[in-house]
């Protein structure tokens, strides 16, 4: 059993074409709305993972297990930005997020927050953690990745940046790790745990509806 990453896309957009992905793939979604509250819809198809809103921004996480390989992303309204990254666990495995966390806060220093081993499953054999951020920033290099972990896909947009970051490898927990950029913006950050089940467990495949409350940050 392993977990690995496919392919990563990103568009200051509301939509992607999405990268290399096969019948069976996690793909992640995160949508970003810089300068309103709205949260990006949920096109057809996606499992809605978590939504945040407030000081002027909103975004939400989202994800599917691939049909084929041939998935679209379909249309988020109301997002500036969006990245689809695409992760594939060992043979007879797929990946699917665990639990999630958010941080936020106006300041020269990003932080991800911390998760204790085994969070939700027991044993951390095969746990991956995913790490993404979001600035009102366009110059400030939030696609320098966390220790331990390595940029996945950023992108940059007018007054914004994005950023996709993960373990690329698998990690027992996850400590308090800071990030410094260049200007103070206000700025969300989160974790997320990616962690393998077995596919007869699913249904061949499929999956059922996770809900993440994330929380962390003054407005959460």
């Amino acid at each position: 059993m392993t977990i690995s990453r496919i392919s990563s896309a990103a568009a200051a957009a509301s939509s992607v074409t999405l990268g290399t992905h096969a019948a069976g793939d996690l793909l992640m979604a995160f949508s970003f709305n810089d300068g309103a509250t709205t949260v990006p819809a949920l096109p057809s198809g996606w499992i809605n993972y978590a939504t945040v809103s407030g000081s002027s921004t909103a975004y939400r996480l989202a994800y599917k297990i691939a049909a084929s390989a041939s998935e679209t992303s379909g249309t988020w309204t109301s997002a500036d930005g969006l990245i689809v990254v695409v992760y594939r666990g060992g043979t007879g495995y797929i990946v699917q997020p665990g639990f999630a966390n958010g941080n936020s806060g106006t300041s020269t220093t990003l932080r991800y927050l911390a998760f204790a081993a085994a969070n939700d499953r027991e044993g951390a054999a095969d746990r991956w953690f995913a790490g993404f951020a979001v600035m009102r920033n366009d110059t400030n290099a939030i696609e320098t990745p966390p220790t331990n972990m390595s940029l996945a896909v950023g992108q940059v947009g007018t007054g914004w940046e994005m950023a996709w970051h993960d373990s690329n490898a698998t990690l027992t927990s996850w400590p308090n790790t800071d990030v410094t950029v260049a200007t103070s913006a206000f700025w969300r950050t989160g974790v997320i745990q990616l962690y393998e089940q077995d596919h007869q467990q699913t249904g061949g495949g499929s999956a059922s509806a996770r809900m993440v409350n994330i929380r962390g940050g003054a407005d959460q």
